[in-house]
């Protein structure tokens, strides 16, 4: 009996010691490969206004549509990008040059001390560094309306925009673009959008029009004229504002 309990304890030992040795003579490679493109193309690059005067209201425009990748005929995966429109804080080339966009964007998305201005004082050294590094901001000052095309079928008025004299942080517009409804099914899609971005002047605080607040609420009826007043230190100044198209979704 104790030589048969010796022998498989024995045994034991032998398949335990011997396992990781097989085990070794095999391995197995999944090659993972992916080709990362971006889901949009957005033209121009860049709006100008120039020189403008409080209560002027000025339109201009920019494109969305699908990249090049995700147009290509053999691209049948995904149909549909949704995307927001932000708008944040634009940094100084001076800033940028010294470190870096990104970092440069996040500084002045992060720092402005009020994106409406509330509370400003010349003194304050918030402000003073802020403008050191970028430019006084625009974005409560420029609308983005939809072409509301289609206007009719499964996808219309996917679009949905935001009027000017608004809190930049808290409302943005949104959109959606289809390449198809079903794979091979391009009727009724909405393969491109293009946005009117409007921007209604503001006044400076002290000086502005007797009319000044039925210009805010013919551009927004839900604003405070109060809220949206420069400062009068910013006259002659370049005011900025930068645009993000960001893709939320892609389906």
């Amino acid at each position: 009996m104790k030589s048969k309990i010796f022998a498989a304890v024995g045994a034991m030992g032998v398949a335990i010691v011997t396992l990781p040795l097989f085990a070794a003579f095999e391995a197995h490679v999944i090659n993972v490969t992916a080709k990362i493109e971006n889901a949009l193309y957005v033209h121009p690059q860049s709006l100008q206004f120039g020189t403008v005067f409080p209560q002027e209201y000025l339109e201009s425009s920019f494109f969305i549509a699908f990249s090049q990748s995700f147009s290509e005929t053999t691209q049948q995966r995904v149909g549909k990008v949704d995307y927001v429109i932000k708008q944040k804080p634009k940094p100084k080339e001076s800033f940028v040059a010294s470190v870096g966009v990104e970092e440069a964007r996040d500084w002045c998305h992060t720092n402005i001390p009020d994106p409406l201005y509330r509370g400003y004082a010349t003194s304050t050294p918030a402000w003073d560094a802020f403008y050191v590094n970028c430019y006084p901001t625009l974005c409560p000052y420029l609308s983005k309306h939809p072409d509301n095309n289609p206007s009719t079928g499964k996808n219309k008025f996917n679009d949905h925009g935001l009027p000017s004299f608004h809190n930049p942080e808290l409302e943005s517009a949104t959109g959606t673009i289809v390449k198809f409804n079903t794979p091979g099914n391009t009727v009724g899609n909405d393969p491109s959008d293009t946005w009117t971005i409007d921007l209604s002047v503001p006044c400076f605080q002290g000086f502005c029009a007797q009319d000044w607040a039925d210009f805010v609420h013919s551009k927004n009826p839900e604003a405070d004229p109060d809220d949206f007043m420069l400062p009068p230190s910013l006259e002659h100044e370049i005011l900025g504002c930068d645009l993000w198209v960001e893709v939320t979704k892609i389906y």
